[in-house]
């Protein structure tokens, strides 16, 4: 909503600025974000810190820039961060606000303006922010970036308001947005690209219920496959599907496998319920890249990582 502030908040590389991206590129397209309804085109300005000029052209390399180009900014890392009380920098960005007049502005990540989580610290950070936008009629949506506390044992992040007191440092970043996304991965399985998406506080209207999805590069995609009941579980019964799980059945590539009798084999050696152990299998599963079918066979094809180990014989 223009004239509030919103947070999109989450761990260190489950996909905030792509999020934030694509945020941007549903402004400009009018399609939905993470299943929510643009109700109009708006341009989005994002002043960001971590990606360079070739992350993101891998970012946008997959869309047809020509269509967006009137509604999207995004700056190069700035040398020394987001530092928002050093004049020249607050020339820049007033420079560029009143140039491009976007409706949208995003800072990616808190972290890099709030160097500490003190709370004065994080008042006159947002006082700052304030201070650089437009108000009266030219007033924008203020998004902000933010990291997530590191989990502590046995913690669920599986919904609830809770969810946005994960946020890291001050209270303050959960009292003065309007409206919180957090995101979470969907298993802490590393070849696993699924996403939760949560809206623990929305001051402005009903909040969202969760939902899950697969994080590719060129964005996000409903994982309509997603296992909701594996997730619920409290992690210490989480089980989970890795490569030597799959290099076991297959004898590290050395033999073959009917797609039932390799399920089920999965099934028994991880404990996962045969659903889970079908999805795992499937041509658009996880480990996809490293499974072909031959018949009614499957093959398993040993990554260099595991054959150089000889994980793949245990």
């Amino acid at each position: 909503m223009r004239g509030e502030t919103f947070i999109i908040a989450g761990e260190p590389g489950v996909g905030k600025s792509l999020g934030a991206t694509q945020l941007a590129l549903s402004g400009a397209t009018q399609r939905d974000w993470f299943g929510l309804t643009v109700h109009r085109q708006f341009r989005t300005m994002i002043v960001q810190t971590e990606n360079g000029r070739y992350r993101l052209r891998l970012e946008f390399s997959s869309f047809d820039c020509s269509q967006v180009e009137d509604f999207i900014r995004v700056s190069e890392p700035p040398p020394f961060g987001l530092t928002l009380t050093n004049s020249e920098f607050q020339a820049d960005i007033s420079a560029a606000l009143n140039s491009f007049k976007p409706e949208c502005v995003v800072f990616d990540p808190w972290n890099a303006a709030a160097r500490d989580d003190k709370i004065r610290q994080y008042a006159e950070t947002f006082d700052a922010l304030r201070n650089l936008l437009p108000t009266g009629s030219d007033k924008l949506a203020l998004g902000i970036v933010a990291h997530t506390r590191k989990p502590q044992p046995n913690e669920k992040r599986t919904g609830g308001t809770g969810l946005m007191h994960l946020l890291a440092g001050s209270y303050i970043l959960t009292s003065v947005p309007r409206c919180i996304f957090v995101m979470t991965r969907g298993s802490q399985d590393e070849t696993d690209d699924s996403v939760v998406f949560f809206n623990p506080k929305n001051s402005n209207g009903a909040n969202v219920p969760r939902s899950a999805w697969h994080r590719k590069l060129s964005g996000f995609t409903p994982a309509t496959d997603f296992d909701w009941e594996k997730f619920d579980r409290p992690p210490e019964e989480r089980k989970t599907i890795t490569l030597e799980h799959l290099s076991g059945i297959f004898g590290g590539g050395s033999r073959q496998l009917e797609l039932s009798e390799a399920a089920h084999a999965l099934a028994t050696v991880t404990g996962v319920r045969d659903t889970s152990a079908y999805r795992a299998l499937h041509p658009d599963g996880k480990f996809a890249k490293y499974l072909c079918r031959d018949g009614e066979k499957l093959k398993f094809s040993s990554p260099k990582s595991l054959r150089k180990t000889g994980r793949e014989k245990e």
